[in-house]
């Protein structure tokens, strides 16, 4: 038993761990049921997803709160590739405070066990609007970006990063690269 008072299964250890290690899932997401206070595995990517985080979003439902264990792809200002790892709580506005506050003690249990570059609470699904949360708390303090999930990104005159090309890219999101 963890603090939260809620216990994270063997197998949602096991796939973030996959996640950490890298070496098989560059993403998963973890389902919460509100009325059990259990956490399951919803899906794993493997390392050819070529938007891993987009992905997530897509499985994160409009009223069951969930968490995914992202390696985020992002290229610096030097232009150095990095992966760093994130775990994003999705709780949706709409969902009832049982299902928020049960959110809370799954983020609190999970932390516990992952030891991520950043923690990310979203309540909006738009890519092109967390693209902002997520890199403004993953990069440290000073560090730039060229691009998310490869992807170009500059910082707009509110200093929140968007993607270059003013699109939101959520048409891509299940592909493989080669």
């Amino acid at each position: 038993m963890v603090s939260s008072g809620m216990k994270v299964p063997i197998e949602v250890e096991e796939a973030g761990r996959a996640v950490i290690t890298g070496k098989t899932s560059s993403a998963v997401v973890i389902n919460l049921d509100s009325k059990t206070n259990t956490l399951s595995v919803g899906k794993a990517y493997g390392m050819k997803m070529k938007h891993p985080f987009r992905a997530c979003l897509k499985q994160f439902q409009d009223d069951k709160a969930s968490f995914a264990l992202v390696n985020v792809k992002l290229s610096t200002g030097e232009d150095q590739d990095r992966n760093k790892l994130t775990m994003i709580m999705w709780a949706p506005d709409t969902a009832t405070a049982k299902v928020k506050m049960t959110a809370a003690s799954g983020s609190r249990a999970l932390r516990s066990k992952f030891k991520c570059n950043a923690y990310v609470e979203i309540q909006e699904k738009t890519t092109s609007k967390n693209v902002n949360d997520v890199l403004a708390k993953v990069l440290r303090s000073g560090e730039g970006c060229n691009s998310f999930e490869g992807v170009h990104v500059t910082q707009n005159e509110r200093r929140e990063f968007v993607f270059c090309d003013g699109g939101n890219h959520e048409d891509s999101d299940f592909d493989e690269e080669d």
